[in-house]
């Protein structure tokens, strides 16, 4: 059977999820901390999480500054393609 790529948006998807995931065991922050500082309930943040594609605008920029995302790693998140 033949392999089925993954399209951009998916492989982007897939980092941000990765480097949440990352920074969330770095810095040691819990999902019950990340849902406070995003204005949600924990299992609803458990869920975006897995979906980062789900978050929004508002959300993804509170996240990125409770997880001291570098700027080059930002722009990757919120960009346009």
């Amino acid at each position: 059977m033949p392999v089925i790529k993954k399209s951009d948006e998916e492989i982007r998807y897939a980092l941000m999820k990765g480097n949440i995931l990352k920074r969330m065991e770095a810095y040691q922050v819990t999902d019950k901390q990340m849902a406070l500082v995003t204005g949600m309930a924990e299992k609803t943040f458990a869920q975006k999480k897995n979906h980062p594609e789900r978050f929004t605008y508002p959300e993804v920029i509170r996240l990125c500054r409770k997880l001291k995302f570098p700027d080059n790693e930002i722009l990757e998140v919120i960009r346009q393609q």
